[in-house]
C-alpha cells in the first residue's frame, strides 16, 4: 500500500511520522487559464500537481494542495489575473506557512509560466529565505527539462503531451480541427496536432520527476549554510533578470531570458544541480551584458 502523501488527507501522526523522516513540502502552482480549445483551464497547476505526487512517491515529503491564484495571464475568456505585488505577498505567506508548520525544505514548482509570475514566486522565495533557515527551491518544471527540449510554451506540443500523460481526460484534441495550415489560436510553439503525444509527455514526466526526487535529497541532506548563502545569491541574480526582462520592450525582447540564450540555460543547469558557484558566475555575466547592452 502506498505512503500517503497528500497534505489534507493526512493524520496527525501520519503527518508526524512524514516530518521526522523528509519535511519536505512540495508546493504546486498554476492558474485558470484559456489554452486552446483542447486542454483544461486549469493545466498548469493540473500537470505540476500530479508531477509534485510522483515526485514525494519516489523521494518521500507532502505535497500541498495547488494554488491556482497567479499573477498574468492571456489576454482570451475564462482567464483570471491578479496583481504581481499581490501575488508576491501571497507566495511569501505561503513560505512563511511552510515553515511554521516545520517543512526544512520546500520545492515551489508552478506551471504557469509568465514573467510575473516566475518573478513573484522567486521574488518571494529569496525575501523570505533572507529572514529565516528554510531552503526554497521555486522553478517552473521546465529549468530541470532543458536539455529535453522543453523550454517552456504555451497549450503547444510540449504542455499538450505532459498533460496527456498525466491527465489524459483533459487532452481532447478533436477539438482543434484538422486545418494543419493555421496554428490553433492561444498556442504558442509547435502545433500539438503534429508533435505532441502522451508518451513524449511520459518521458518528460519521468524524467522531470528523477531530476527533482535528486534534488529534493541533495536539499535536504546535502545543503550546508554557507551552500545556502549561495542558493539565496544565485536566485537573487535570476530576479534580477527577470525584473529586467518584465521592463524590457517587445521590440527588445532579443535581451529577455525568454528565448533561453545558452547562458541562461547554463546558469539555471547549475542552479538546480547546487553548483551555486558556477550559476552566480553565470547570473553576474547574463546580468552585466544585457546592462551594458541597454546603454
Amino acid at each position: 500500500m502506498l505512503k500517503k502523501i497528500r497534505y489534507e488527507e493526512l493524520f496527525p501522526h501520519e503527518m508526524e511520522e512524514i516530518m521526522k523522516e523528509k519535511p519536505i513540502a512540495y508546493l504546486p502552482f498554476g492558474t485558470f487559464e484559456w489554452h486552446s480549445l483542447h486542454l483544461a483551464l486549469g493545466i498548469d497547476a493540473v500537470k505540476v500537481h500530479e508531477i509534485c505526487l510522483r515526485v514525494a512517491e519516489k523521494a518521500g515529503g507532502i505535497v500541498v494542495p495547488a494554488t491556482y491564484w497567479a499573477a498574468g495571464g492571456m489576454p482570451h475568456p475564462w482567464t483570471t489575473r491578479f496583481d504581481t505585488s499581490f501575488i508576491e505577498k501571497l507566495f511569501y505567506e505561503i513560505f512563511s506557512q511552510m515553515d511554521h508548520v516545520g517543512f526544512k525544505v520546500v520545492i515551489a514548482i508552478t506551471g504557469h509560466y509568465g514573467l510575473e509570475q516566475l518573478y513573484a514566486l522567486k521574488k518571494a522565495a529569496c525575501d523570505y529565505m533572507y529572514k529565516s533557515n528554510l531552503i526554497i527551491i521555486p522553478m517552473p518544471e521546465y529549468e530541470v527539462a532543458y536539455e529535453k527540449g522543453y523550454l517552456g510554451e504555451h497549450a503547444a506540443k510540449w504542455e499538450t503531451s505532459l498533460l496527456w500523460a498525466v491527465r489524459p481526460e483533459l487532452v481532447d484534441m478533436s477539438l482543434l480541427g484538422k486545418n494543419l495550415e493555421k496554428i490553433p489560436d492561444g498556442v504558442m510553439g509547435a502545433d500539438p496536432r503534429l508533435h505532441a503525444s502522451r508518451q513524449l509527455g511520459e518521458e518528460t514526466v519521468n524524467h522531470i520527476v528523477d531530476r527533482l526526487s535528486k534534488m529534493s535529497h541533495r536539499l535536504l541532506h546535502g545543503t550546508n549554510s554557507l551552500d545556502r548563502s549561495r542558493l539565496i545569491r544565485a536566485l537573487n541574480l535570476q530576479v534580477k533578470i527577470l525584473e529586467k526582462a518584465m521592463k524590457t520592450p517587445m521590440e527588445e525582447l532579443s535581451l529577455t531570458p525568454q528565448i533561453r540564450t545558452e547562458e541562461y540555460k547554463s546558469f539555471i543547469d547549475n542552479l538546480w544541480r547546487g553548483n551555486y558557484v558556477e550559476a552566480i558566475e553565470k547570473g553576474e555575466g547574463i546580468f552585466i551584458s544585457a546592462r551594458e547592452v541597454k546603454k
